[in-house]
C-alpha cells in the first residue's frame, strides 16, 4: 500500500521536536515499511522541507500563518479583539487550505489511504477522494470535557466537523471510544490498542538498582498528576527516609515553578530531575526503579505505563477507565483511588522483595500477549485493507 501520514509533527532529528503523536506515527511507519508498504509523512511546519530516508518520503510545507502572513496578522488582531466569526472565518480558511495541499499531494503520488489524528480538526474539509483515517489521540474536546480546561468552542467544532467528514476512525482504548461518543456523538468505527516496542523496553540484566526508588516518566503536569506525585512523595519521605523521587520528561518550568513548591524541603533534597530523555535512554534509567508511579488525572491511554510493565518495573497508577484496560490490580500492578492508597501500596511494595518480581513478571507478560506494537500495527494494516476492498 501506499500510505500517508498527514501530520504536523513527526519523531525525527532533522524535524523540529515533536510530541506523542510524532512518536506513535514513527512507530507506525517503521512497522509498515518493514511489511513492504511505502510511506508519506506529509503535513505543515514553520518552513518547507522535503527529503527522503528508505522507503519514507517526507515533505513538509509552510503553515498557513507562514505562508499567508497578512492574513496572518489580521487573524491575530480579531482574535485579540475576541471577534468569534472572523476566528472562525480563518479557522475554515486554514482547514480549505490543508485540505487543498493535501488532495494535490495525494493525487499526484497515487495515495491508497490516508491516516491523520483529530485534535484541532485540521482536515475539517476533506473529501474523501482518498479514504481517510482519523485516529483520536486526544483533543481539545477531551481536555475540556474530561481536564476541566477552558472550552475552545471554534476549534471543538472543527474536530467535530473533521470526525464528520469521514467514516473511518480509530480510538485507542475502549474509554477513548466512549469518549468520542459523549463529547461529539459520534461512533468510532475501530478500536486499537496502543502498543510498544517490548523489545527495546526489555529488562536488563543485572542493572543495579536505587533502593526505595520511585519514577515517573512522561510530560510533567497537573493533568498527568505530577502535583499528586509530589504530595505522595511528601509523606513517604517521612516513613521512608532513603527514598527517592525520580522524574523524567518535558516540563522544565513545571518542574522550577511547581514542583519545588509542592515537595517539602526533606523531599526536594531526595528528588532528582533529569529532564526529557529519548527512548533509546529510558530504558536503562528505568530500569534502576524500585517502583513507577502514574499518578495522571485522565488520559486516553498510557504508552508510559505499557513501558514500565515492559520493563518488569512494578507500578501504581490511578483508578481510572483507560488504565483499567490496562492493567489487572494486584496482578500486574496497583489501581490507586487516593493518596492512602499510594501510600499503602509503596508500603506493600518496597517492603516486599517476592511480591515486586511477581508484579513485574506479570505486567511484562501481559504487554507482550495483547500491547506490541507488531499487534497494533498489524491491526491498522488489517484494517486499511477492509477500507479499500469496501471502496472497490
Amino acid at each position: 500500500m501506499n500510505i500517508l501520514f498527514f501530520t504536523n509533527e513527526y519523531a525525527h532529528p532533522d524535524l523540529p521536536a515533536a510530541g506523542g503523536v510524532g512518536s506513535f506515527l514513527k512507530t507506525l511507519a517503521k512497522e509498515f515499511t518493514d511489511n513492504g508498504h511505502t510511506i508519506h509523512v506529509f503535513g505543515f511546519s514553520k518552513k518547507n522541507k522535503s527529503f527522503k530516508e528508505g522507503k519514507i518520503q517526507f515533505h513538509f510545507f509552510k503553515k498557513y500563518s507562514k505562508s499567508f502572513p497578512i492574513s496572518e496578522g489580521v487573524r491575530s488582531i480579531t482574535s485579540r479583539m475576541n471577534i468569534k466569526s472572523a476566528e472562525l472565518y480563518f479557522l475554515k480558511k486554514e482547514r480549505k487550505y490543508l485540505a487543498n495541499k493535501l488532495k494535490k499531494y495525494a493525487e499526484l503520488n497515487n495515495i491508497d489511504i490516508i491516516e491523520s489524528f483529530v485534535f484541532n480538526g485540521y482536515t475539517a474539509f476533506w473529501d474523501n477522494s482518498t479514504p481517510l483515517v482519523l485516529r483520536f489521540h486526544g483533543s481539545r474536546g477531551f481536555w475540556h470535557y474530561y481536564l476541566n480546561q477552558e472550552k475552545d468552542e471554534l476549534k471543538i467544532s472543527m474536530e467535530q466537523k473533521a470526525l464528520e467528514a469521514t467514516p473511518y476512525t480509530v480510538a485507542v482504548s475502549n474509554f477513548s471510544a466512549n469518549a468520542v461518543k459523549k463529547i461529539y456523538s459520534i461512533n468510532v468505527d475501530k478500536v486499537i490498542h496502543n502498543g510498544i516496542d517490548h523489545k527495546l523496553f526489555s529488562p536488563i540484566e543485572n542493572i543495579k538498582k536505587i533502593p526505595q526508588s520511585i519514577f515517573y516518566f512522561g510530560t510533567l503536569s497537573n493533568a498527568k498528576g505530577v502535583d499528586k506525585l509530589c504530595q505522595v512523595f511528601n509523606q513517604t519521605i517521612e516513613e521512608f527516609p532513603k527514598a527517592s523521587l525520580h522524574i523524567i520528561g518535558r516540563g522544565n518550568s513545571y518542574w522550577e515553578n511547581e514542583c519545588q513548591d509542592l515537595l517539602s524541603k526533606k523531599a526536594l533534597k531526595s528528588t532528582k530531575y533529569y529532564g526529557p530523555k529519548n527512548n533509546n535512554h529510558l530504558p536503562k534509567i528505568i530500569s534502576q526503579a524500585t517502583i513507577c508511579i502514574f499518578a495522571t488525572k485522565n488520559e486516553n491511554f498510557s504508552l508510559a505505563i505499557e513501558e514500565a510493565m515492559a520493563l518488569k518495573i512494578p507500578l501504581i497508577a490511578s483508578n481510572i477507565e483507560a488504565t483499567e484496560e490496562i492493567i489487572d490490580h494486584k496482578k500486574n500492578g496497583f489501581l490507586a483511588n487516593s493518596i492512602e492508597d499510594y501510600l499503602d501500596y509503596i508500603k506493600l511494595l518496597f517492603k516486599n522483595d517476592d511480591l515486586r518480581k511477581s508484579i513485574g513478571d506479570n505486567a511484562r507478560l501481559k504487554i507482550q500477549e495483547k500491547f506490541t506494537k507488531e499487534k497494533m500495527a498489524q491491526q491498522t494494516l488489517d484494517y486499511y485493507q477492509e477500507i479499500l476492498a469496501e471502496k472497490k
